[in-house]
C-alpha cells in the first residue's frame, strides 16, 4: 500500500545532525573555491540561506541531494532563472565540491511553529481519506530529513517551502521518487501549502488578518 511504502525511508535513518567526519572542502582547489563562492553570495558562507528572500538553507542537506538538485538546475529540469544560470557555469567537480562542502556543515533545526493540533495535522498525520500522507512519513520526525532523497524541511524558509510545493504542482521541478511530491502537491490547497510551510519554517501560523 502507499501508506506502507511511505514508511520505508524511515528504516534507513536520518542524516547526521552534527557529523563533521570529512575535512571541509573550502581548501580543495580552485574548482571548490569557485563553486562555494557562487553559492555563498545568496546562501551564505555556511549555507544558512535567507528567510526574507526565500533562499533555502543548504547546510546539513545530503551531498547526493544537493548534487542532484544542482544537476537538475544545470539541465533546466528544475526551473529557476538564477540557479539555472549559476549551475550551468559549474563543472562536474565544482558541483561535487559545493555539495560536499555544505553537506558537511551541521544542520540547524528550529522549534516548530504550532499553536493548535490543526496547524500541524497534514505535517504529522496526513489526510489519508484523500490519500495524502503526512510530510513526516517521508521527511522524518519534525521534518529533519531521511536519507538521500527526503531532505530536511525543518528550518527552511516558509517562502521557499511554499514556492517548492507550487513548483511540484506546476511541474517546474523534478517530481521526486515515484512522483510522490508531484502527486501529493497537486492535492494541496493554497491554504494547506501555507500552513505546512509556516509549520516547518518554525514560524507562528497566521491568525485572521494577521501576519506570519
Amino acid at each position: 500500500s502507499l501508506k506502507a511504502l511511505l514508511f520505508l525511508p524511515l528504516a534507513f535513518g536520518t542524516h547526521a545532525e552534527t557529523s563533521l567526519s570529512q575535512p571541509l572542502i573550502s581548501a580543495g582547489g580552485e574548482g571548490s573555491k569557485f563553486s562555494e563562492a557562487a553559492c555563498a553570495g545568496c546562501h551564505g558562507n555556511e549555507g544558512d540561506g535567507n528567510a526574507a528572500e526565500g533562499i533555502p538553507r543548504l547546510r546539513g542537506l545530503s551531498a547526493t541531494y544537493l548534487r542532484e538538485q544542482l544537476q537538475a538546475f544545470a539541465s533546466d529540469e528544475r526551473k529557476n532563472p538564477v540557479m539555472n544560470s549559476i549551475a550551468q557555469t559549474l563543472s562536474t567537480d565544482g558541483i561535487t565540491h559545493a555539495a560536499n562542502y555544505y553537506a558537511q556543515l551541521p544542520p540547524l533545526y528550529r522549534p516548530l511553529g504550532v499553536k493548535a493540533e490543526s496547524d500541524n495535522e497534514l505535517a504529522t498525520h496526513g489526510r489519508w481519506g484523500e490519500n495524502i500522507p503526512s510530510c513526516d512519513d517521508c521527511h522524518g520526525p519534525e521534518g529533519k530529513g531521511v536519507g538521500e532523497n527526503f531532505p530536511a524541511l525543518n528550518g527552511q524558509p516558509a517562502l521557499y517551502l511554499e514556492n517548492q510545493l507550487h513548483a511540484f504542482q506546476k511541474g517546474s521541478r523534478p517530481p521526486g521518487p515515484l512522483h510522490l511530491m508531484e502527486n501529493i502537491a497537486k492535492k494541496l490547497s493554497d491554504a494547506d501549502i501555507r500552513t505546512i510551510s509556516l509549520y516547518y519554517s518554525g514560524s507562528t501560523p497566521m491568525t485572521t488578518g494577521g501576519q506570519p
